[in-house]
């Protein structure tokens, strides 16, 4: 019965969200929970549920929409991260000077 729960998931694409993130992005940014649903096409109590661990599951549409609408990386959301938002690569210090054009 496990198994087939994981495969379903797996199949339909869904991804586990953290809801303390959730929260406290939505609050950082001044929005109630119903304006966040409305951002991401679902209704308050969606979010409600998302921050309470009540649904701990997203498609991954959802997830994308979650961390445009919250500014963030869908890692942090996913707990994969503890930077919000991704950091750029660093720039790699050029080695060599291009020769001089006669």
């Amino acid at each position: 019965m496990i198994c087939e729960t994981i495969l379903v998931k797996i199949y339909y694409g869904d991804v586990m969200i953290d809801g303390e993130r959730i929260r406290q992005l939505r609050t950082q940014h001044g929005l109630s929970q119903g304006a966040l649903g409305k951002g991401i096409g679902k209704d308050g109590q969606y979010v409600s549920k998302l921050e309470r661990g009540i649904l701990t599951s997203v498609t991954t549409d959802t997830l994308e929409q979650l961390a445009g609408a919250l500014d963030c990386s869908t890692d942090y959301l996913l707990g994969r991260t503890d930077e919000p938002r991704l950091q750029p690569p660093a720039k790699r210090p050029r080695t060599r000077k291009a020769a001089p054009v006669a």
